[in-house]
């Protein structure tokens, strides 16, 4: 059985993961993600901040990084014909180089 240090670097790996092509948009597995995905996504994100304090470990930044993109990349979808793309989105909604991984 996993240790919960284990499913930690899992989590952490899958998430860094699913926003690794930024600005370009938010991954699920290969494929981009949709609101369903992200919401899921934010469960994860809950999960992993659950764990991170069990051990100890301030990831509070990308915690917020991820809740961030998460949040607002299904708003994004919804309106993807007026932004032209994620990366228009994100400045058009003030997200700075730091809200990049």
């Amino acid at each position: 059985m996993n240790t919960q240090r284990e499913k930690y670097k899992k989590l952490l790996n899958y998430l860094e993961y699913t926003l690794h092509e930024l600005p370009a948009g938010v991954l699920y597995d290969a494929n981009g993600a949709n609101e369903k995905k992200c919401a899921e996504l934010m469960k994860e994100t809950y999960d992993l901040e659950r764990l991170s304090i069990e051990l100890g470990t301030d990831i509070s930044s990308f915690i917020e990084l991820c809740r961030w993109h998460y949040e607002r990349y299904p708003h994004y979808l919804s309106r993807q014909k007026h932004f032209g793309s994620y990366k228009n989105y994100m400045e058009r909604h003030n997200a700075t180089e730091e809200v990049y991984p």
